[in-house]
């Protein structure tokens, strides 16, 4: 008979029943190593990289002298990787995913928004695509605030900021949600939008509660602006928030502890976290992996993060998949939904 697992591991992730051996616990295990490691690169400044996964049972830390080391470009932290000569623009064939499919997991998030198990619930679907060219193209020539490539596993060209930490302590989140054709029109669709109000208040109510975990005087600096996404052909925009705290003056050394007290990110679970995250997972095809998951990049002093988002995952060779998803509320109508998935299956590059 399966017991509670109630053994010491400070910072855990998952509550969870398990039987004795079962892999459950190699999760658990797996993410505390990551905390821990994390803890003690802070506690020594020492630079570094990591990813963790959507569901938190692969995470990943690299030193930044480590050969094995993701390609990464961050705010500040450009690669010294040269793009290959004759380096082929990269294009994407979108197979969309059957409507019918889609309409079953968007009946089912409905249903769970109708009982009251969560007031915004963040679907996400994986699209079949075909590439022209490389994950190594996608990487160098995908305009992005943040872009990431792990070789044989995916290349990410993300706009969406986790959260930053600077010298003095200050955090800060900028979700993104509400996605638009930059034109005026558009714009003041999303602007006023009854379904995107709501989300946007849900979003930042929900980060707000979760910064407020981690620091104090935690408050919203800047509330619902504009953010394009890329100057690239038929540019999208979404919309923002800024929303900051006050950390401890001994942050950096609890590094993975605070990451794990934030994590999975807000913007793409939904509110209440842990009823949203329970039913992403009885109505999504299957777990999301490093797509929705965290990349972060500590350089001894501040910290750097993103949600992984606008994400091609490689399959095998030849085959690749391309995640995207968005907020469904109450209001939501499947349609608009299914439009906007599809409009988000993109790779910004320059005109």
């Amino acid at each position: 008979m399966p017991f509670p697992f109630v053994g010491g591991l400070p910072g855990c992730v998952f509550a969870m029943y398990v039987r004795p051996g079962c892999r459950g616990v190699t999760y658990l295990c797996a993410m505390q190593a990551w905390s821990d490691r994390l803890n003690r690169l802070g506690q020594q400044r020492r630079p570094c990289f990591f990813l963790v996964d959507f569901e938190r049972r692969k995470p990943r830390v690299w030193e930044t002298d480590d050969p094995e080391l993701p390609r990464f470009t961050f705010p500040g932290r450009e690669d010294s990787l040269a793009p290959p000569l004759g380096i082929q623009e990269p294009r994407l064939h979108v197979e969309a995913p059957s409507r019918a499919v889609f309409q079953r997991a968007f009946a089912a998030v409905q249903g769970g928004l109708q009982r009251g198990d969560s007031f915004l619930t963040n679907l996400t679907f994986p699209i079949a695509v075909r590439l022209r060219g490389t994950p190594e193209g996608v990487y160098h020539l995908a305009e992005a605030k943040y872009r990431i490539w792990w070789p044989g596993h995916f290349v990410c060209f993300s706009p969406e900021t986790f959260v930053t930490i600077d010298e003095s302590g200050y955090i800060e989140t900028r979700p993104m949600k509400g996605t638009a054709h930059d034109t005026p029109a558009s714009r003041r669709a999303l602007l006023d939008s009854t379904k995107e109000i709501a989300e946007h208040a849900t979003i930042v109510d929900l980060l707000r509660n979760d910064l407020s975990r981690v620091a104090s005087r935690v408050r919203v600096t800047d509330y619902r602006y504009f953010h394009k996404i890329a100057t690239s052909r038929r540019g999208l925009v979404q919309t923002s928030s800024n929303i900051g705290g006050r950390l401890p003056t001994d942050w950096k050394d609890r590094l993975g502890d605070l990451l794990t007290t934030l994590l999975p990110a807000g913007s793409i679970s939904g509110a209440p976290k842990p009823a949203t995250l329970k039913l992403i997972r009885e109505a999504e095809t299957g777990p999301r992996g490093y797509y929705c998951g965290v990349a972060g990049y500590f350089d001894g002093t501040r910290l750097d993060t993103c949600v992984m988002i606008r994400f091609i995952e490689q399959r095998s060779a030849g085959r690749y998949v391309f995640r995207s998803g968005g907020g469904i509320t109450a209001r939501s109508n499947w349609e608009d939904e299914y439009r906007e998935l599809l409009a988000k299956v993109r790779i910004p590059v320059a005109d």
